[in-house]
């Protein structure tokens, strides 16, 4: 049986599918630095902090109840431990009304991986963030090198999938232009406040 939400879900990748052209054109988007993110103790992580921290910044946004969030876990995990090591910083985002610090915690802790909170979706809508597992890079001036799906797959991986938000980081760090700067993301719509 399929649920509501399933529903809207696959209705939202279609849509997506659909999409030809992003809102606002990449060389003009910068995250505000300004903004202050919570981790899931509720303390306060300036969004500025994070960026200096590391030469680039992935910001993946979240949802605890999308499909294709759920599939991505794994391959979430894996590109956290690949990377870290050579110096990028990883923001999974809560940006949904329904986001809470002990939902953050609770997911953080199934899924294995970090999440911090983007109160009122500000970041989410700073970026154009429009679906779950819509993924970012930012560098340190918070101007964005990268945005779009975290790889080719939707709700079932499959092993010949592109793997944009790695191949970006791979570019970013070796200097050269991102090959597939702007890419389609094909997670559930953010239900955003």
């Amino acid at each position: 049986m399929i649920t509501l939400r399933a529903f809207a879900c696959v209705c939202t990748l279609v849509a997506a599918a659909a999409a030809t052209a992003c809102a606002t054109p990449l060389t003009t988007v910068r995250a505000p630095t300004s903004l202050v993110l919570h981790d899931i103790q509720g303390a306060p992580q300036p969004l500025d902090a994070a960026l200096q921290a590391h030469r680039f910044t992935v910001v993946t946004f979240f949802s605890s109840h999308c499909p294709c969030q759920r599939v991505h876990d794994a391959r979430i995990r894996d590109l956290i431990a690949k990377e870290a090591p050579l110096g990028v910083g990883f923001l999974v985002v809560a940006s949904e009304e329904s986001a809470t610090v002990s939902a953050a915690a609770d997911e953080s802790r199934e899924r294995g991986y970090p999440i911090v909170l983007d109160d009122a979706g500000k970041l989410a809508r700073a970026v154009d963030a429009e679906y779950a597992t819509y993924s970012v890079v930012l560098d340190q001036d918070a101007t964005v090198r990268y945005r779009g799906g975290f790889d080719s797959d939707r709700s079932h991986l499959t092993d010949d999938r592109t793997p944009y938000l790695a191949e970006a980081l791979d570019d970013l760090l070796a200097g050269r232009p991102v090959r597939h700067a702007e890419t389609k993301a094909l997670g559930c719509t953010l239900e955003l406040r």
